[in-house]
């Protein structure tokens, strides 16, 4: 019986700490220039010899009315600048993030600015007066550009990008 409820007492604090991996989900990015809707990010974790570690998959784009134009099932714009030219959409964008408690946000790892083709250290935080913004800052050394993230809720998206299975994702690193 003590074994029984140890067991059961592992699963539910294992599922609580899962429960509170910070940051994973769905992110509306806003453009620099318009401060429109530009795309959707599905952050995710994967593993890695370093560990746990953060990604961020473009899972979707808006178009200029701000509706969502593509989507993973049907990207059509491709990233010319990005080595390969691969489409936006399923392009990693942050990948190789580390959580660090003391501090509570990822860093150590890039992110990509698809549109130019550049890759940039990263940090990634969440705002402390909105809990539903998320701040992530592309840097060289210590110049760099931060952007405010909103937090999607699957019921804000179309059925096909709700509850996107990211277990097996691993971030294709292009340079």
């Amino acid at each position: 019986m003590k074994l029984f409820i140890l067991s059961i007492f592992g699963i539910l604090l294992s599922t609580a700490a899962f429960a509170l991996t910070p940051f994973i989900g769905t992110y509306q990015t806003i453009d620099d220039e318009t401060n429109l809707p530009k795309s959707v990010v599905r952050l995710y974790e994967y593993q890695d010899g370093k560990g746990t570690l953060l990604a961020g998959r473009i899972i979707a784009l808006y178009d200029e009315k701000g509706d969502i134009s593509e989507t993973i099932n049907n990207p059509i714009k491709i990233a010319e600048k990005v080595s390969g030219s691969p489409k936006y959409v399923g392009l990693d964008i942050i990948w190789g993030m580390e959580w660090d408690p003391d501090d509570k946000e990822y860093t150590d790892g890039k992110i990509m600015d698809p549109k130019k083709g550049s890759i940039y250290s990263s940090v990634i935080w969440q705002d402390k007066n909105y809990k539903d913004k998320l701040r992530v800052r592309g840097k060289i050394g210590p110049f760099g550009r931060t952007q405010t993230w909103n937090v999607l809720k699957d019921s804000d998206l179309p059925v096909e990008l709700q509850n996107i299975d990211t277990k097996n994702w691993k971030p294709i690193i292009r340079k």
